[in-house]
């Protein structure tokens, strides 16, 4: 056998595995392409880049883990939605932001609980009832500052539905919430908002339902130093329901009696929750038996505070309980005076929080 034969039967295994090797990768490539996956593929890489460039891919990566992604949307300045969701129909999973400027009306109040403030720098929140039996579905909502000028802001929130798992894992509520503030951060950077970032939210609370009442001398969050013992204990005030003390769209104060009963609610409204709740007001007063007698059994009382960019004009509630709320209770008698001094201490310390005016009757 000549030198050169031997030369050429040695090569020949490894030209052999070499053809093997390519027939493989392109029978692979077939099959990926085919099945969808290169689709898929292709769908996941747009997430860097859609929405304007705005939506914080890496987050929702984290968010979705493991889940095929597509996404849509974009928008200007004022009006801006995006929208993402599992590239498999089979697989109920998705996420919804948008943004709008705080010049609108929005209705963020929760029947069912009290949302839990995000805190870290930032004005937000997340609703989460650890009751329900849709552990899967949350929503998380910032108000965005652009400037010192009072109602020049953003408001932006988040909807998803993880599909499986649930809201449940403080993991799966950080990592929604990392989508919010860093898509926000983006979104408010290329629209020329100008809104100072907060830091990294690392422990998100759930809201605050009807069953989480605490005695009243254990308020350290919204309900914090409202009454005195004394006063506490001559309207029957035996416990509070409460949020944390940092800035949220809406805070919240319930102050009750025995097992939580409601008898007084506290509330603070900024933004499009401010301007949706100043015109439920004005259609209470048009219709309520407060407007002629504003210290009636069942008035209720009001101020208002200027506060710099998307807080606006803050409107600061209380409400008492009314014997058609509950036929069965009868409505407590009313210190009017004590509940307008109580309510001027919840307005003070919270519009604090916000860098609002004093706040002043409606």
């Amino acid at each position: 056998m000549e030198v050169s034969d031997v030369r050429f039967w040695r090569r020949r295994p490894v030209r052999r595995t070499a053809a093997w090797t390519v027939t493989a990768a392109v029978l692979a490539g077939g099959l990926f392409w085919v099945s969808g996956g290169y689709d898929s593929w292709r769908a996941d890489r747009a997430l860097d880049s859609a929405c304007d460039g705005d939506l914080a891919a890496g987050a929702v990566r984290e968010l979705f883990d493991g889940v095929s992604l597509t996404s849509s949307g974009g928008g200007g300045a004022d009006r801006w939605g995006c929208t993402v969701s599992a590239a498999d129909d089979d697989t109920d999973a998705g996420l919804v932001l948008w943004a709008r400027s705080t010049d609108r009306l929005m209705n963020l109040e929760d029947a069912d609980g009290f949302d839990a403030p995000l805190g870290h720098n930032w004005t937000g929140s997340f609703r989460f009832d650890p009751d329900d039996e849709d552990t899967d579905e949350a929503r998380a909502v910032l108000l965005l500052n652009c400037g010192k000028e009072s109602g020049y802001g953003r408001l932006m929130t988040a909807d998803a539905d993880l599909g499986r798992g649930g809201f449940d894992d403080p993991v799966a509520r950080a990592r929604l919430v990392a989508v919010l503030t860093e898509t926000a951060t983006a979104y408010t950077r290329r629209t020329d908002c100008a809104a100072p970032a907060g830091g990294r939210v690392k422990y998100v609370g759930v809201s605050t339902t009807r069953t989480d009442y605490k005695p009243v001398a254990a308020a350290t969050g919204s309900c914090a130093d409202l009454l005195d013992g004394k006063t506490a204990a001559r309207w029957g005030v035996r416990t509070v329901r409460e949020i944390a003390a940092a800035p949220a769209p809406l805070e919240n104060c319930v102050l009750g009696g025995v097992r939580g009963a409601f008898l007084y609610g506290f509330t603070a409204s900024y933004g499009p929750s401010a301007s949706y709740a100043r015109l439920r007001l004005s259609e209470r007063r048009d219709d309520d038996i407060a407007r002629a007698n504003p210290d009636a059994p069942n008035g209720s009382y009001a101020l208002t505070a200027r506060c710099p960019g998307a807080g606006g004009t803050a409107l600061f509630q209380v409400d008492t309980l009314h014997e058609e709320d509950d036929p069965k209770r009868a409505a407590p008698v009313v210190d009017h005076h004590g509940l307008r001094a109580a309510l001027q201490r919840f307005a003070e310390r919270s519009a604090k929080t916000h860098g609002c005016e004093t706040p002043r009757a409606v």
